[in-house]
């Protein structure tokens, strides 16, 4: 009777540290999934920074592409003006024997100097908005990238971190089954 009784507690005890191990091993695979899982989703939020990192240095180089063609437009416009400038210089040395004629030619050069004048400060003028505009969206999109590259570290390292915890749980998981 007392073995009988002893094979009994020693099963009832087996029964309950299996029930245990189960608890544990059910517990640690439902730890892992969640670490999995969040690995996963931090992975895409790592992609979706690197797409990011690309659009603004695309950005970026369009703006640049854009302020050389704007001083090259005014380069070009500097350089109409100082051709009319050499031109009204170059009539007005010369002799004519038509007095209003000469006159007539004087006033249309003036006002097309006027006219290029014009064009060249109002061409500056938007060369200096368009300038400052794009160094402002460029020193946000430097603040930007650097704040998205130090997510970006914080990730991997909460990745590391995930992947260290499925490491332990899985050797105490093993562990704990011997």
């Amino acid at each position: 009777g007392e073995e009988i009784d002893s094979l009994q507690k020693s099963h009832v005890f087996n029964m309950q540290k299996l029930k245990n191990s189960e608890l544990k091993l059910t517990e640690a695979e439902r730890k892992i999934r969640e670490l999995a899982l969040n690995i996963k989703m931090k992975e895409e939020l790592i992609k979706e920074l690197v797409r990011t990192d690309k659009d603004a240095q695309s950005v970026s180089r369009q703006y640049s592409l854009k302020i050389a063609k704007l001083e090259q437009e005014f380069e070009q416009v500097k350089m109409e003006l100082s051709e009319k400038q050499n031109r009204l210089q170059e009539l007005e040395s010369k002799e004519l024997r038509d007095i209003p004629e000469k006159a007539k030619l004087q006033k249309q050069f003036r006002k097309k100097m006027d006219a290029a004048k014009l064009k060249l400060q109002r061409q500056a003028t938007e060369l200096e908005q368009n300038v400052a505009w794009m160094k402002y969206q460029q020193t946000q999109l430097q603040k930007r990238l650097c704040e998205e590259s130090e997510k970006r570290k914080q990730l991997e390292a909460e990745i590391q971190q995930d992947q260290q915890q499925i490491k332990v749980g899985f050797f105490l998981f093993l562990y704990g089954k011997q």
